[in-house]
């Protein structure tokens, strides 16, 4: 009881102090016009006058939540986020007023709760208000949120804070995230990746009843734009992922009515576009396309993640692959494929290479484990004529260096139509069954450079010296005349 009289007292005086406030002001304006009675003003004086008044008065009822009981509004605007958002919040200082740009309270050094757990640390809190009430004391009509500078350090479990600020009821409010990180972590805390949030917000589109989030990000040095538009009256959620740094679009639907999630994604890079099914269960995701000539299939396990993926094409360009602007360098680029959690097996099997017409039938085994990419057991075929064995390859990014090391063995299925095929001189034309050579390939320069060269298993002094002569030089750039003459000189080399 006593402290009920205390905040009873505490809140008249308050009020009476408002009130004494504003009886003085109208005092000192009634003195005023008094004194303007005796002296004749210019119209401008009046209209200047006039204006002055106006803007004294706005700005002190702008100015009347200065007076307002602090932990009160503070305590109504911690309840006000909860019952609204789901959003609890821990302030660790006592939150300031300001006027400018818009009426709003400012906190510090704020805390997200979910569980008892403090999944966010927020720097700077502005919460804008409704100032259309202002002499309702201690009343604050909540606008929108800001989160500036905001910590979130979450893991699997923790993603449903996201989640529900989609599905919040409608209103005509922001939640705005700016200049913030997401730290991913697994269950041993451990940090998988940084998501940084340039700038998100959460809101309802009244005119097409939906909840939309709407968020420029960077992830891996890869920035990107994320949409995502949560339908609830059909069950739906429409998704588009777009980064223009790896010309990558990607365009998702999703419907969430039954227990297994159905939907379809569009994926687009590079002018070409594909598309596919998926299926979302409790611990996984598999996705399979409809396609006859271009045919996908695969599992993703969520815990722990690994991609397991057969893709299918009938005709792909070299250009696609290993360009210095292509899609795979890339994503090299920005070292996301160097995450120690990735772990994937992919299998591409493409029929024709589109941009070299002697290349065919290429079956490529990437495996990705902790970061590493290798190709080990990959196949492709020159012509009919040559089956072309990639046995220890792997992929390297280092030092901004994209290179393909490993061995490659050549096992001739019809020589002579290899040897014609590139004007061999027939006094070169040995018999021989394979070839055998460590190889490293700068992507970015394109420029092979080879040792360790076996031919039918042996090794050969004369093509041990033509090989060092030419890593040697400086033009080891391979097109087709290049390899032309490589070969060629090889062969010679070869035939002593």
């Amino acid at each position: 009881m006593r402290k009920d009289n205390l905040l009873v007292k505490k809140l008249k005086r308050q009020f009476l102090s408002i009130n004494d406030l504003i009886e003085s002001s109208f005092n000192n304006l009634t003195s005023f016009f008094k004194k303007l009675k005796k002296n004749k003003l210019s119209a401008n004086s009046k209209v200047f006058l006039v204006c002055g008044v106006s803007l004294i008065l706005a700005l002190s009822y702008f100015l009347i939540p200065t007076l307002f009981d602090k932990d009160i509004i503070q305590s109504k605007i911690k309840n006000h986020i909860f019952d609204k958002y789901n959003i609890n919040l821990k302030f660790d200082k006592k939150i300031n007023y300001s006027l400018l740009p818009t009426p709003h309270f400012l906190a510090k050094e704020v805390k997200i709760i979910r569980d008892d757990k403090n999944i966010a640390n927020v720097k700077n809190l502005k919460i804008l208000i409704s100032s259309d009430k202002f002499f309702s004391f201690n009343e604050i009509f909540v606008k929108d949120i800001i989160f500036n500078k905001t910590d979130f350090n979450i893991n699997k479990n923790d993603m449903v804070f996201f989640e529900n600020l989609l599905k919040i009821e409608p209103n005509e409010n922001k939640i705005i995230i700016k200049n913030s990180n997401i730290f991913f972590k697994d269950n041993e805390d451990q940090v998988l990746f940084i998501n940084k949030i340039n700038d998100s917000k959460f809101f309802y589109d009244s005119k097409n009843l939906q909840n939309i989030f709407s968020s420029n990000n960077e992830i891996f040095n890869l920035p990107f734009k994320l949409l995502i538009k949560n339908d609830k009256f059909n069950k739906k959620i429409i998704s588009n992922f777009n980064s223009k740094k790896v010309r990558l679009n990607i365009d998702n639907e999703t419907i969430y009515g039954n227990e297994i999630k159905k939907g379809k994604t569009n994926i687009r890079f590079i002018n070409k576009s594909t598309s596919f099914n998926f299926e979302i269960f409790k611990n996984s995701l598999n996705f399979f396309s409809q396609n006859d000539k271009n045919s996908y299939k695969g599992v993703i396990d969520f815990k722990p993640f690994y991609l397991s993926a057969d893709l299918k094409y009938m005709g792909l360009s070299t250009k696609n692959l290993l360009n210095n602007d292509s899609i795979l360098v890339d994503l090299l680029k920005t070292e996301i494929l160097n995450n120690k959690n990735l772990n994937a097996r992919i299998n591409l099997d493409l029929k024709d290479i589109t941009n070299i017409d002697e290349l065919n039938n290429l079956s490529l085994k990437i495996n990705i484990e902790e970061g590493d990419i290798n190709f080990s057991g990959s196949q492709l075929m020159w012509k009919n004529d040559v089956k072309v064995l990639f046995k220890e390859n792997l992929l390297s990014y280092d030092d901004n260096e994209i290179k393909l090391i490993g061995t490659i063995q050549l096992n001739f299925q019809n020589l002579e139509n290899f040897y014609r095929s590139l004007q061999v001189k027939k006094n070169y034309r040995k018999k021989i069954q394979t070839i055998e050579l460590d190889y490293i390939y700068d992507v970015e320069k394109k420029q092979f450079s080879f040792d360790n060269i076996k031919v039918d298993q042996a090794e050969n002094e004369s093509l041990k010296n033509y090989v060092d002569k030419f890593n040697s030089t400086q033009k080891r750039i391979f097109n087709k005349i290049t390899f032309k003459n490589f070969v060629s000189n090889f062969f010679s080399a070869y035939a002593g």
